[in-house]
């Protein structure tokens, strides 16, 4: 148990500011949030004075701050009113988008590295979803777009953080999608509508395994050969539909080349220990 001295050393305003490298208008809106309060103010200047409790508080919001969460949030979380199970849920949702931006961003810009691999968290997503039926390789992206397309038209609220999907029903649509027997479908992220709809598709949150690289559809085929290649080696099975991920795709704008798309493979799984 902490005992206190009986008379505490108290700094002002401007001692803090300076030793923490905050500003004032921090301090008061640490206040204004519920965080922190002075350890005293003057009821006659409304000096305010701040002991060392104060100051460590003030290491720990800088510390939340510093992983990006909202000063509510930071009150919220360090006096216990968060319920722990949404914020770690959250967070590790977050910290997934994070972690394929990344991907995506290093296989654009490090030229000697062709294609990343990553353990994500997927959130639950609520998708429009519509069969595709392609002639050639080229027909996929234009009946996407269309489809996209067809999505907007008919009011479904889009989820613009989330890319277009196309999902796989087996391994043989994947090498082979222009195949008569192929079952391939594409998901566009929406807003869950109120009522019953037989276009909408709910894929459960799950844990994944994502090879994320650049290039055409030979590229595409080259990231799904090394899918395969490390759930084998790591042990893995699918516990999911295949997911093809449109991070940036043909019609995202008149710049992007045939050889510039970014595309990330993703299987749900489950480990064969499980």
């Amino acid at each position: 148990m902490m005992i206190y001295p009986d008379k505490r050393k108290l700094f002002t305003i401007s001692e803090v500011t300076r030793a923490c490298g905050v500003s004032r208008a921090t301090l008061i809106r640490m206040e204004e949030s519920g965080f922190m309060k002075p350890f005293r103010i003057d009821p006659d200047t409304g000096y305010r004075y701040y002991d060392m409790q104060n100051i460590s508080a003030i290491g720990q919001y800088q510390r939340l701050q510093v992983i990006g969460l909202s000063r509510a949030e930071i009150a919220d979380l360090y006096y216990g009113r968060t319920d722990s199970a949404d914020f770690i849920r959250s967070q590790r949702e977050k910290l997934g988008r994070l972690q394929q931006f990344l991907d995506e961003y290093e296989v654009s810009h490090n030229h000697e590295k062709d294609l990343t691999v990553s353990y994500v968290n997927i959130p639950e997503l609520t998708c429009y979803c519509l069969k595709l039926e392609p002639k050639s390789i080229d027909d996929i992206a234009t009946q996407a777009y269309l489809n996209h397309e067809r999505c907007m038209a008919e009011g479904y609220r889009i989820v613009g953080s989330e890319p277009l999907s196309v999902l796989y029903a087996d391994k043989e649509s994947i090498f082979d999608p222009c195949s008569p027997e192929s079952d391939i479908t594409m998901c566009m992220a929406v807003v869950p509508p109120s009522g019953p709809d037989p276009n909408i598709l709910t894929l459960p949150a799950t844990e994944a395994l994502t090879v994320t690289g650049f290039g055409g559809y030979d590229a595409i085929l080259r990231l799904w050969k090394r899918m395969f290649e490390e759930l084998e080696t790591r042990g893995l099975e699918p516990a999911g539909p295949y997911r093809l991920i449109s991070l940036v795709a043909y019609y995202t704008g008149d710049h992007v080349k045939d050889n510039d798309i970014c595309s990330r493979c993703v299987v749900p799984i489950k480990r064969k220990d499980d």
